[in-house]
């Protein structure tokens, strides 16, 4: 149980952090257009039919982006007002700039359900544009306006799931990276548990004060709420307190050693490390990805320090590819591959047709059909080695179906192929014990030995070089040793 609070306690700050401060600017945000939108509409009390038209084009726009995109699209962006693409700072960006414009339409749709006739009577005793909106629309849509950006609150809270993609953190990233990618139902159910709750809390608040507003205001009302005002000093007061602690651990901490890592093994190798480097001043802070494309991304855009998580064939083939110049400084382990048996449990058992999967990155395809040729079931064209497609395939005997999967997703697709070769970081995630659960493994002999790299500006780094040395020392050596039991093998 400790464990567990351990693993939920940080991700659950990171999670109120990112979807606080994203909910503060986009209520700002989106109040602006929502108004924008219903005062300038062809009957509202500033007509601009143009202004109107592109504004709610500019919305709808907005809201087509699935977030996931919009977080990758936006990364120059990010970085720009963040400082780096990665994080949990970073993870507002796009979170506040993707629920701008939901929390647009839902306000408008709030502005435009106040009594037409209030308007009218505003507009008659001669009030001006911004007094209607100040003194008619806000009052009589607040109770409509705090439940939508209710929904827009939760709504940010699952879109905060998928800040793992930029190392942001959070519940979601936990119960994904841990509790899904780790096979532990025990994260899993905790983390679900822990959303619903928070959840339900916020929607009970925002509807709480919205009866409490509405019950207590006149037909039209001339100002808002003390209720409002109170809770918007809180909320502001918070956020306040908050940004200061954030902005104060940030000026008074070491520099970090910020290292991007695959969660297993290279995770667990940079954990064991933490105590020793932090005795001897290095604050190591790994970033965990679950792809084998934004570690690098991130590492070139000086987001991250270094990365701990491929082998050099793959390496040279993404510089080649993406123009980057990232180069490797040591070579850490060996991470054999293997075909594991899924609705067959025998090389024997494998029947003519029988389906099996391989990782769909192109190292990783072309390595994987090398071992299904060296297991001696199927043959590929003389010459071709890493760079090897299925149109590279000379012979298939057994007409095997090659199924292309993310090779994250390989392990919990083995009930539905007959064997998978797969990675062996994702084989230990769900028990795997490749030395005795392989129908056939790569040989020991094999030159993809993951490595740490870093880009040229950062390979004479001091605190780089004590990594390096953590890495390549006994006592490293002996906990891959005896962790892995073989299935991961020093480099060194």
């Amino acid at each position: 149980m400790s464990d567990l609070l351990k693993l939920l306690w940080l991700p659950t700050l990171q999670t109120l952090l990112m979807v606080s401060v994203s909910t503060a600017f986009s209520a700002v945000g989106g109040a602006v257009f929502g108004i924008l939108l219903v005062v300038t509409q062809p009957n509202g009390v500033k007509a601009a039919p143009v202004l109107h038209k592109a504004l709610s084009a500019a919305v709808n726009i907005g809201r087509s982006l699935p977030f996931i995109i919009l977080m990758v699209a936006i990364t120059p962006l990010t970085r720009m007002i963040a400082g780096s693409a990665i994080g949990v700072t970073a993870a507002m960006v796009p979170l506040t700039i993707g629920a701008i414009p939901f929390v647009a339409r839902l306000f408008e749709n709030a502005l435009q359900e106040v009594d037409r006739g209030a308007i009218e009577a505003a507009q008659i005793m001669g009030a001006t544009p911004w007094q209607i909106v100040r003194k008619v629309y806000l009052p009589e849509a607040l109770p409509a306006m705090i439940r939508a950006l209710t929904v827009a609150t939760v709504t940010l809270i699952g879109y905060s799931a998928m800040a793992g993609a930029v190392g942001g953190g959070g519940l979601g990233d936990l119960a994904i990276r841990c509790g899904y990618q780790g096979f532990r139902l025990d994260v899993m159910i905790a983390t679900v548990a822990l959303m619903i709750a928070l959840i339900q809390i916020l929607q009970w608040g925002g509807d709480h004060l919205a009866l409490r507003i509405q019950r207590g205001r006149p037909i039209v009302a001339l100002r808002p709420g003390k209720a409002l005002v109170r809770w918007s000093a809180a909320f502001a007061v918070l956020l306040l307190v908050v940004g200061v602690y954030c902005v104060h651990s940030e000026l008074h901490r070491p520099k970090p050693l910020r290292v991007g890592v695959n969660p297993i093994p290279h995770g667990e190798i940079l954990q064991f490390l933490q105590p020793e480097l932090k005795r001897q001043g290095v604050d190591l802070q790994i970033v965990y990805f679950t792809d084998y494309v934004q570690p690098n991304l991130a590492l070139a855009a000086g987001d991250l320090d270094a990365n701990y998580f491929q082998h050099c064939p793959f390496l040279e083939i993404f510089n080649r590819n993406h123009g980057t110049h990232i180069v490797a400084v040591a070579n850490v382990h060996i991470e054999p591959l293997g075909l594991y048996p899924g609705r067959v449990r025998s090389l024997a058992a494998l029947a003519d047709g029988a389906q099996i999967g391989v990782p769909n990155d192109p190292v990783n395809l072309g390595r994987a059909l090398m071992v299904l040729q060296s297991a001696g079931l199927l043959k590929l064209r003389a010459g071709v080695s890493i760079n090897a497609t299925q149109q590279d395939i000379a012979e298939n005997p057994k007409h095997l179906h090659i199924r292309e999967l993310e090779a994250a997703q390989l392990p919990r697709s083995l009930p539905d192929l007959d064997a998978a070769i797969i990675n062996t970081n994702y084989a230990l995630t769900i028990g795997l014990a490749p030395l005795h659960d392989a129908l056939y493994l790569e040989h020991s002999d094999s030159p993809y030995a993951n490595l740490l790299a870093t880009t040229p500006d950062k390979v004479h780094d001091p605190r780089l070089a004590k990594l390096i040395v953590a890495l390549h020392s006994e006592a490293t050596r002996q906990f891959i040793l005896n962790k892995y039991k073989g299935a991961v093998l020093p480099a060194m």
